[in-house]
Order: structure tokens, then C-alpha cells, then sequence
């Protein structure tokens, strides 16, 4: 089986999703705006007078997908793929959009050279904190605005119908399983998230969710928020105690010691939330 294939059949089981779970994987949500959603992952295609721009591709299979949906839509060109951060499952399936420019956040491209099992892109655009993407009738933004899930962390915004896309940061009312979160900071995530809602978006699309809600946005953002009150009020009470062991020591407790009780009826809290806690307890006090 081809390491392409792989990738797709695991990200159909990890999200138990397929390609055929809507009519059409295409939405256009804004002027030549589009919501991409198949086998499980989301993509956003901005179509502009210069070419298009889509982020994301993923593996190989689900970009020819992306590439024959687009072509029913334009005869316009892709120009540019913009990856959302470095994890393998997102950056795949940049060849099939021969010619197009590859962006990454310079952060990230350390990565790239670590992996001897996945084939990596040939990014030839890398920026710092902002690229501006000029299609012609549409520019889009993309913004690393924190260290977040991942070192690489890219939004993007489409400037004028205000829709913001974002990866790995939240699901609606649905927390991830704690194990594909081992490397988030989510002390950056939530600046990330409250960022987003201070842009006031039209529409919010996330990673893994055909939804486009800015609701589901808001939520997540006060769930980080208070995620994080509540580990920094633990910390700052074992700083006060005079125990120089205390912190550290905390970081083995917390997980048990914490509960948000109103996020209960979350898809994953009962098994996932401990997990989260640790993630933000490392965030706050470590770091990483």
C-alpha cells in the first residue's frame, strides 16, 4: 500500500469520517470563498482574478480530490498552497499542485528535515509573522500569531468577506483525544483563538470539521481562557506556600486536581480533559 494511501485510511479511522459523508465536499461560504471538507480534513480555497489559492492538502489522494473539485469550479490555475503548520498529516499532497507556490512559516522548516518515513514538500515561500497573498480581487492573510499546535502555527484570513481558517486548534464542543496534543501550547492557542475572535470573522473554519461556525470558535476560546486561569490560580497558590518542590510536584497532580464541570457534556471531556489540564500546566510553568 502507498504511503499516501496509508495516510488517508488512518485519518478515516482517527476521525471515523469518509470522503462520502456530504453531497458535495465544496461549500462556497463567501464570494469565491470556499469550505473544502473530505476524509475528514478541511481546506480553504480562495479563488481570485490571479489564480487560487487552498491550504492544506494533506495527503495525495485527498489533493487530486481537492484539484478535480476546484476545476469544476475555475479554470483558474492553483498558485499558492499554504500549509497551516508542520504535522505531517496536514503538509502532504503539495505535488499534485505542480507550479504553485509552497508557504510554510519559517518555523517550521526544521521539521521538515527530520522525518525518515514521510515525504516532505518543497516549500519555496517562508515567512515570519505575516505574508499578505495578493490573488488580484482577494487577498488573503496568513498570521503566525503564537507558538501553538505545532511550532509553525499559520492562519489565515481572506481580507474582505472576513473568513478566518485555522488547524488543530479546537472542534465543536468536542475535545480532542489528549494524544494528538502532546506538543501544544496551549497558553499559545488561546492567544490564538481570542486573536481570531477579536477579528470578529464571519465564518471560522476549523481543520477537522465541515462546520464553519464562529460560534464553536468562541466557545473554545473561553474554554482555553479558563483552562488557564484555573492552572496559573494552582500554580500561584504552590509559589505561595513556601515549598520550593511544590510547582514541579504539581505538575504530576494537577490533572486530578482540576474539573470544569460545564464543559462536561463535551464529546471526549470524561477522557481527554485530565490530558488538557497537564498540556496547560506545562504550557503555564515549562514552557513546552
Amino acid at each position: 500500500m502507498k504511503l499516501s494511501t496509508l495516510c488517508a485510511t488512518a485519518a478515516v479511522i482517527t476521525l471515523g469520517t469518509t470522503a462520502n459523508a456530504q453531497t458535495s465536499p465544496m461549500t462556497e461560504i463567501a464570494d469565491g470563498v470556499y469550505h473544502f471538507f473530505s476524509m475528514g480534513y478541511s481546506s480553504l480555497v480562495v479563488i481570485g482574478d490571479n489564480g487560487v489559492l487552498v491550504t492544506d492538502p494533506s495527503f495525495t489522494p485527498r489533493a487530486e480530490e481537492l484539484s478535480a473539485e476546484i476545476a469544476k469550479i475555475t479554470d483558474k490555475p492553483v498558485t499558492h498552497v499554504a500549509l497551516s503548520h508542520e504535522h505531517f498529516d496536514h503538509i502532504g499532497g503539495t505535488e499534485v499542485f505542480n507550479g504553485a507556490a509552497i508557504i510554510m512559516q519559517e518555523n517550521g522548516l526544521d521539521i521538515l528535515k527530520l522525518s525518515p518515513l514521510m515525504p516532505m514538500p518543497m516549500v519555496t515561500t517562508s515567512f515570519d509573522d505575516t505574508l499578505m497573498v495578493d490573488l488580484g480581487d482577494q487577498t488573503v492573510e496568513l498570521h503566525h500569531l503564537a507558538v501553538a499546535d505545532g511550532v509553525a502555527t499559520t492562519v489565515a484570513r481572506v481580507t474582505d468577506s472576513n473568513v478566518v481558517f485555522s488547524v488543530d486548534m479546537y472542534m465543536p464542543q468536542e475535545l480532542s483525544p489528549h494524544e494528538f496534543k502532546e506538543d501544544t501550547n496551549f497558553v499559545g492557542s488561546g492567544v490564538v483563538l481570542n486573536t481570531l475572535v477579536g477579528w470578529k470573522p464571519a465564518y471560522a473554519i476549523n481543520g477537522h470539521s465541515n462546520g464553519n461556525s464562529v460560534e464553536a470558535l468562541k466557545e473554545n476560546a473561553e474554554f482555553l481562557t479558563e483552562l488557564q486561569a484555573k492552572v496559573e490560580a494552582r500554580f500561584q497558590e504552590a509559589f505561595a506556600s513556601g515549598n520550593p518542590s511544590a510547582p514541579v510536584e504539581l505538575l504530576f497532580t494537577i490533572p486530578d486536581e482540576i474539573e470544569m464541570p460545564e464543559y462536561s457534556d463535551w464529546k471526549n471531556y470524561d477522557t481527554a480533559f485530565p490530558g488538557y489540564v497537564r498540556r496547560m500546566a506545562l504550557s503555564v510553568f515549562h514552557g513546552g
